[in-house]
């Protein structure tokens, strides 16, 4: 393995106008044809957001102003994964939507339409934990205590977690 893991990540979660939520269909193992969140991995002496900013504008061709950080996540999946990444929330501010080679497709998802939408194990956890997913009086395991998941997007930019509150996703 020639890579130094973990792997440290950032990704952004970008709403538009109609409050719909910014994902991309990915176009290379592993996980091909899933739709993710965009971002990816932080270069040595990059920032956090620089990073995020970076990842979103190279695959989806917007530009964006890095708002706070949401939550970090830690997958772990022995011998050759082990990823940290970093979610933050984001603001379009300009650029052009449009795929690169990373990913085939990008697109805004409404709430109504993400439970039809084919995402990653970890995306799927993102989403709910930022009420973005309808969780209408589910309750969420995490980390051995229950927490209901808010549907306020707007309360959550306000009130973010902790960066360090990771959540391990097996």
């Amino acid at each position: 393995m020639s890579e130094t893991l973990p792997r440290i990540g950032s990704a952004l979660l970008v709403l538009d106008e109609a409050d719909r939520i910014l994902l991309g269909r990915r176009n290379k193992d592993p996980q091909r044809g899933s739709w993710v969140i965009p971002g990816g991995k932080i270069n040595a002496f990059e920032s956090i957001a620089e990073a995020a900013a970076r990842e979103l504008q190279e695959e989806t061709g917007l530009k964006v102003e890095v708002g706070c950080q949401f939550r970090a996540y830690e997958i772990v999946n022995p011998p050759s994964e082990h990823r940290i990444v970093i979610y933050s929330w984001a603001r379009i501010v300009g650029g052009v939507l449009k795929a690169s080679d990373d990913l085939s497709e990008v697109r805004f998802f409404s709430a109504h339409d993400l439970p039809n939408v084919q995402l990653t194990p970890l995306v799927q956890r993102v989403l709910e934990d930022a009420g973005l997913i309808n969780q209408d009086e589910k309750s969420l395991l995490q980390g051995g205590s229950v927490r209901v998941a808010k549907r306020s997007r707007r309360g959550r930019l306000e009130s973010a977690p902790l960066l360090f509150d990771l959540n391990i996703v097996r």
